[in-house]
């Protein structure tokens, strides 16, 4: 828990920036990541969210000054190699997600959405550094809520019974971003975002072991990829 209060400030200016920056970004990005997996078709969009590793290898070390080693930036690649593989069906389609960003729209909306993530990563770290983890992510996911309600209103259909269902993902969410925030104020950026992609693994995994869903070939190898580049990042970086 020390690690959640630690190079705690007092709320200044400075921070207030970084914070109304992160959040209007990010409130930007969920909405439109909301839109495209909406329209479009998860097996063409959901891969363009492996780019927000790349983004943050190009931005981070102009926003925080962060710098990784040739090797770790080799092992973010892999990972992000590996994350893609595991969201295509087949190897004749191993080019269509990318292919589809310039002509659908859906994953255009998706791919501008994982590089303002790519962007907003630097600003979550900014803010933890001049706060705490735990702080930060009140103020920046309250903010965020806040922008996004008016929207969230105009399509509101859920009754209270549906309500009641979102709880226990909300709670989980919740702990998945605090546990991000508190990673990133301990380590590289890049590092935390691409160890971040193996929850897609985690899925892939559960799937296949309580759903009783068949074991894709080309799933398989970009599991065993990630796998390797988290263990290069654990090792090296």
């Amino acid at each position: 828990m020390n690690v959640l209060y630690r190079n705690y400030q007092p709320f200044t200016l400075r921070f207030a920036g970084i914070l109304m920056t992160a959040a209007i970004l990010d409130s930007f990005a969920t909405l439109l990541y909301l839109s495209a997996i909406k329209n479009g078709d998860l097996s063409k969009i959901i891969p363009m969210l492996c780019f927000i590793p790349v983004t943050q290898l190009f931005v981070t070390p102009v926003l925080i000054h962060e710098n990784l080693s040739v090797t770790g930036i080799f092992a973010v690649l892999v990972v992000v190699s590996g994350s893609y593989l595991l969201n295509v069906e087949t190897f004749d389609s191993v080019l269509s997600p990318i292919k589809s960003a310039f002509r659908d729209k859906s994953a255009m909306m998706m791919l501008g959405a994982a590089c303002v993530w790519g962007i907003t990563s630097s600003f979550h770290k900014m803010g933890i550094r001049q706060t705490n983890a735990l702080f930060w992510g009140v103020c920046e996911t309250g903010l965020i809520s806040m922008i996004i309600f008016p929207f969230a209103v105009r399509s509101w259909k859920l009754n209270l019974k549906d309500l009641k269902k979102t709880m226990l993902p909300g709670f989980f969410s919740s702990l998945s971003v605090m546990s991000y925030y508190t990673a990133i104020g301990l380590g590289p950026v890049a590092y935390v975002s691409s160890v971040r992609r193996l929850g897609v693994l985690f899925t892939m995994m559960a799937g296949i072991v309580v759903l009783k869903e068949g074991i894709r070939p080309l799933g398989f190898l970009g599991g065993v990829i990630m796998i390797a580049g988290a263990a290069l990042i654990s090792l090296f970086g």
